[in-house]
């Protein structure tokens, strides 16, 4: 009996620890307007846009040195993220592949900001968000909570 409760509370752990870290995964993946086989079909938060995301990451957490919330002039969110070597050759890597084209900024399976890609050089970058206002005071947040180990 002593087994079973024990394998139990085990297999009860292990769930919640693979549903805490879904709800908090951080991604940047290629994305399009135009559905693509093989992509899931996505609304973008605070939009009615539809998107389609590659099932693969480009970007992870890992891939981010540091990252700092900032207020701009005027009240927008922002969030400055330096990403490391190999990360800022994987978004080199995906702005090349995806040029005037989107990517989206995954965070707990919820597209936060889907921008069409301009162009990327360095090391650091700007999220911004899809409101006139910069990101949401919860996206920060929810942003910074799946970046947490960086700070």
């Amino acid at each position: 009996m002593h087994q079973i409760m024990t394998w139990t509370a085990c297999c009860m752990v292990l769930l919640f620890s693979g549903t805490l870290q879904t709800e908090t995964q951080f991604s940047i993946r290629a994305a399009s307007a135009q559905p693509v086989e093989g992509w899931q079909r996505m609304q973008v938060e605070h939009s009615d846009r539809t998107i389609w995301v590659a099932p693969t990451a480009a970007i992870v957490a890992s891939d981010i040195e540091k990252a700092q919330p900032e207020i701009r002039d005027g009240g927008d969110r922002v969030i400055r993220v330096v990403f490391t070597d190999a990360g800022a050759s994987k978004i080199r890597d995906l702005t090349a592949a995806q040029l005037k084209d989107l990517i989206a900024l995954v965070v707990g399976g919820k597209v936060i900001w889907a921008p069409v890609v301009q162009a990327m050089a360095g090391k650091e970058a700007v999220l911004t968000g899809n409101l006139t206002t910069g990101l949401t005071e919860e996206e920060v947040d929810r942003i910074m909570v799946s970046l947490r180990q960086l700070n």
